[in-house]
């Protein structure tokens, strides 16, 4: 039994370094660009500009429309309220876009990276 929990334990490493060098590989935006990206995506929606954005996780983005896609969590705040949500981040040009993501199922919620 002891070999079996060692290579359990030995593949479960080699898993969570797999995934840290896949994240390692994503480009992201910076927060005042996600939140310049956040506030060009509610462009007319009389929505006040966020006085504050805050990255979470990121992975690759599924169904990606765009090169080099990531979708994050995010918690953005608007006033005195903190919203936390999916989105997808691309860059266009030299400008980074944010758009709704359907990559919920690879992110957590709540994410404790924004807590």
């Amino acid at each position: 039994m002891p070999t079996s929990r060692i290579r359990m334990a030995t593949a479960v490493a080699l898993m969570s370094v797999s995934a840290w060098a896949q994240a390692q590989g994503l480009v992201l935006p910076t927060i005042p660009e996600a939140t310049d990206a956040i506030v060009d995506m509610l462009e007319g929606t009389g929505l006040s500009r966020p006085s504050k954005v805050k990255l979470g996780t990121c992975v690759a983005a599924e169904e990606a429309t765009h090169p080099g896609q990531v979708a994050c969590t995010v918690a953005v705040t608007m006033g005195a309220a903190v919203n936390e949500n999916q989105m997808d981040f691309y860059k266009q040009g030299k400008k980074w876009k944010a758009q709704p993501s359907s990559s919920q199922d690879k992110l957590p919620f709540p994410d404790p990276k924004l807590q």
